[in-house]
């Protein structure tokens, strides 16, 4: 079936909807600018689960939903919180004397703890005298490999510039997600300048030494949040819509063209942008018969940790939740299709039928795309889906270049584009939370449930 075609078929499953979908508030394109230009910024350091950026993230989108005056869910709280293992490192606690070997010549650096020096992984090995070490800047791709296994087997220590996130990040006593590898030495950061120039480059090996302790970390859970907010409804208060995105992103990793943030416009600030506007849109309007839950999940991007969470322990009662609209990656159609969206699974269940007429109100089409059934269970619809929830991902984009690269920036954004496709989901979540009957899944889908279930 052509794009075309399936707009055509869509369109003619419902009614139109009444009148009142016209009084909705514009979402303007400098509320979405505003907004998922915070989300972007290089303040954010990429958004990665359990960094304080994202804590601080989730403290500003609850701050959002607060003043745009929606209710706590569960507990008094805006958040959903849910434990992941980690350890507490301690970069006071840090002995560092490097020796550089110059042919020849020898010479001793002593380093001073959370001044110089300071523990960026965690280590099953604690101490060490005289061993072979590894000494280079951030940018060597050797280094870059290391710090992405976040693992070694032999102490290293990597330079990087005192503004550098790692580095602030490593500051004191701070907890970090995962577990010690076996036999594995700590990587340790070392602030630029805290060592003399390299001697010049000629025949002569330049080597490293070092003798070093770290303290024993200790075992804890780290606490991950969930961000959320209520609408209530009135008729049907006591069921659900859940409109969601995941608002972390992958952090900090190797550079392109001398960029190490990975900003994750598009994936996810798009769709959290969408989840905060259509938030604060539905508190200024007549409320739905059904109560909608705005939820932004964190961990999409470690395997679907947070939407994982929220559904094996849920605020509400997970048979009351009609379906899950799931946002990703809005801001950037591919040349020439500005202007349409598509959905994950869409025959798999009737979300599709019910979403086409009232995306299209809003000006927006809903069309196929090649990769739609393959990206089903790939983005925190699916934690619903295994639950038996209907719930799919909308998406305004395509999978671009600069997925998971540090090109993933605001300015690449189709602004108008976006705006309009939320315009377009604020409809659809309205439909979804007014209509009579709840979407359901078709026969395909059933089955497609029962296999997950394996």
């Amino acid at each position: 079936m052509t794009h075309r075609h399936l707009a055509a078929f869509l369109s003619v499953l419902l009614p139109a909807a009444p009148l009142v979908r016209a009084q909705a508030p514009t979402i303007t394109e400098e509320a979405v600018r505003t907004t998922v230009s915070w989300l972007a910024a290089d303040e954010r350091a990429g958004r990665d689960t359990g960094s304080p950026e994202l804590v601080a993230t989730g403290e500003w989108i609850a701050e959002r939903f607060a003043k745009a005056g929606l209710q706590k869910v569960a507990d008094n709280s805006w958040y959903h919180e849910f434990p992941l293992p980690g350890h507490v490192l301690d970069s006071k606690a840090v002995k560092l004397t490097l020796v550089r070997q110059f042919g020849d010549e020898q010479k001793t650096f002593d380093l001073a703890a959370d001044t110089d020096v300071r523990q960026w992984t965690v280590a099953e090995v604690l101490t060490g005298e005289g061993e072979a070490c590894t000494v280079a800047q951030l940018e060597d791709p050797v280094m870059q490999r290391l710090l992405f296994a976040k693992s070694a087997r032999r102490p290293i220590v990597c330079e990087v510039p005192a503004d550098h996130p790692y580095w602030l990040q490593s500051k004191g006593v701070r907890p970090v997600l995962g577990k010690a590898r076996e036999a594995s030495r700590p990587i340790l950061l070392l602030r630029q300048g805290a060592l003399p120039p390299a001697p010049p480059q000629d025949h002569r090996e330049v080597t490293w030494t070092a003798t070093w302790s770290v303290g024993a970390p200790e075992k804890v859970d780290v606490p991950q949040r969930n961000v959320m907010a209520l609408r209530p409804g009135t008729t049907k208060k006591d069921e659900y819509v859940v409109v969601s995105a995941h608002y972390d992103h992958v952090g900090v990793g190797s550079p392109v063209d001398g960029d190490r943030i990975y900003n994750g416009a598009d994936d996810d600030a798009t769709g959290t942008t969408a989840v905060i506007l259509i938030a604060e849109a539905l508190a200024k309007m007549p409320p739905t018969a059904r109560s909608v839950l705005f939820v932004c999940f964190t961990g999409e991007e470690r395997g679907l940790l947070g939407s994982k969470a929220f559904c094996e322990r849920p605020p509400v009662p997970l048979d009351k939740v009609v379906a899950n609209v799931n946002l990703e990656m809005l801001g950037r159609p591919e040349e020439g299709k500005a202007g349409q969206a598509w959905i994950t699974g869409h025959d798999l269940s009737d979300f599709a039928a019910i979403a086409g007429p009232a995306l299209q109100r809003r000006g927006v089409e809903l069309v196929e795309f090649p990769m739609a059934g393959r990206l089903f269970a790939a983005s925190d619809n699916w934690s619903f889906v295994q639950k038996g929830v209907v719930a799919h991902s909308i998406s305004g984009g395509s999978l671009h270049k600069d997925y998971h690269q540090p090109g993933d920036q605001v300015d690449k954004l189709d602004l108008p584009h976006m705006t309009k496709v939320i315009g377009a989901v604020l409809e659809f979540t309205r439909e979804l939370a007014d209509r009579d009957a709840a979407p359901q899944w078709n026969d395909k889908g059933r089955e497609r449930l029962q296999r997950g279930k394996r």
